[in-house]
């Protein structure tokens, strides 16, 4: 029987697949009919995502058109291969450097915010809070990094930059590779952009009164 998740993951993988190609989606409704292979595929897909579920589904699939060609094919048996990983892990990189106002990273920073919010609330800690909170002797803020649940755009807009200063080097390379020189270049992307920085600024706000609302109420219920 094919879960909910495993339809949704199946869905998913045909927008991007017809996205890339310019084409119109049909969603599949019926999976009586499923080849048996894909089936299998989509068991593996379903335990990989519940394992990393940080990874979005779209960012999952669009990679490989992203990094190759968009006139590629390829199946959902290769998603479930090393060479998938490398092309998403290719993408996020590529992604952290491209234009602060695109679309996908202005989306990206509003998710990054959402989870943050999320992390804040299920902790009990303000935002600011959050800015110099630990994880097993590791800011937080990189391990939602290493985990691409923040990306390098989001760590300037919450001005993380003086709990990393009091990080190793060698440990900041292990987390991200080249990780200063990708810090110093999307820094300097983030202070010139023209939407990113607003938008990273009415975003924060926004979760700082959230998540300071509903430390309030939960004091209040104490």
């Amino acid at each position: 029987m094919v879960s909910e998740q495993e339809k949704q993951i199946y869905n998913s993988y045909l927008l991007s697949t017809r996205s890339a190609k310019g084409q119109p989606t049909k969603f599949r409704k019926d999976f009586s009919k499923l080849k048996d292979e894909d089936f299998v595929t989509l068991k593996k897909l379903s335990a990989f995502f519940r394992k990393h579920n940080h990874i979005n589904y779209k960012d999952w699939f669009d990679a490989p058109f992203e990094v190759y060609s968009k006139d590629e094919y390829f199946d959902l048996r290769f998603f479930t291969t090393r060479k998938a990983l490398k092309c998403y892990s290719i993408f996020m990189k590529d992604r952290e450097v491209t234009n602060p106002d695109s679309d996908g990273n202005i989306e990206v920073l509003k998710d990054g915010f959402r989870y943050v919010a999320k992390f804040c609330i299920n902790n009990s800690i303000t935002l600011d809070e959050y800015r110099t909170h630990y994880t097993n002797n590791m800011p937080t803020c990189l391990l939602h990094l290493q985990e691409h649940r923040l990306n390098f755009y989001t760590l300037h807009a919450l001005n993380v930059e003086p709990t990393i200063k009091a990080i190793e080097k060698d440990v900041l390379e292990f987390i991200v590779k080249d990780f200063y020189t990708i810090f110093a270049y999307t820094r300097t992307k983030f202070y010139g952009s023209a939407i990113l920085k607003t938008t990273a600024k009415e975003t924060e706000d926004k979760v700082k009164t959230i998540v300071e609302k509903q430390k309030n109420n939960s004091k209040i219920k104490e």
